[in-house]
């Protein structure tokens, strides 16, 4: 994947077929409809493991990195690529980028899962906004500035750019924003939106200027991280 800049001898590039996703998920005729009129193809470019990067694995009761997967989806069309990404996610039972393009951009998809050696589920899913591919954040993915202590760690920094990229976007506010600060503005931006949705159900004047008072007040606390 270009965006990462990774060495060419971590590169797998191998066509996956879409029936393979349907076997494995079991899929109903509505799954397979989407995969139809969405999915161009599916390829697995990267696999990254301790043998070929000298990146410690990480393994404890809940958690298994071994080796991450990264994934090209070409879509055919916007719509479902939330749905075609978790499905991914959840037949996949490693850490897994999938790297979903169309036309001249792409979405980075993401999830933190709870692996044991019988099991896993996904806890948490990550994706990105649609980002142009000339766009200057795409810099900030170069491989070489994610925490290579362990893959457990290399995959959260990839997370870490992503939710950064999301923040800077949502709030308009610049995009160096220090890691210490992401879950305080993700709550930030979960309060505005909700007091706008608030605001717009809202039908008495005097509530309404309630709820506008304290927005205010949000985006005014959003000013502080520019």
């Amino acid at each position: 994947m270009e965006i990462f800049n990774f060495p060419k001898e971590w590169k797998i590039d191998k066509i996956v077929p879409k029936e393979i996703i349907y076997r494995v998920a079991d899929a109903d005729e509505k799954l397979k409809r989407i995969f139809v009129e969405n999915v161009e193809r599916i390829r697995l470019q990267y696999i990254l493991n301790y043998k070929n990067t000298n990146i410690e694995t990480y393994i404890d009761s809940k958690e298994r990195y071994e080796e991450i997967n990264f994934l090209k989806v070409e879509l055919k069309e916007k719509g479902k690529e939330n749905t075609v990404s978790k499905l991914l996610h959840q037949l996949i039972p490693k850490g897994t980028v999938v790297i979903l393009g169309f036309k001249n951009e792409i979405l980075i998809s993401l999830s933190k899962k709870e692996i044991t050696e019988n099991t896993f589920k996904v806890e948490e899913l990550q994706n990105s906004l649609w980002i142009n591919n000339d766009d200057e954040y795409l810099k900030e993915l170069i491989y070489k500035n994610f925490n290579s202590t362990n893959l457990k760690l290399f995959y959260e920094s990839i997370i870490e750019k992503v939710k950064i990229y999301n923040l800077s976007k949502t709030l308009k506010i610049d995009s160096n924003i220090d890691s210490s600060n992401i879950e305080k503005l993700e709550a930030l931006n979960k309060e505005i939106e909700e007091l706008k949705a608030l605001r717009k159900k809202e039908t008495q004047l005097n509530k309404i200027a309630e709820i506008q008072t304290k927005l205010v007040a949000k985006m005014n606390e959003k000013k502080e991280f520019k």
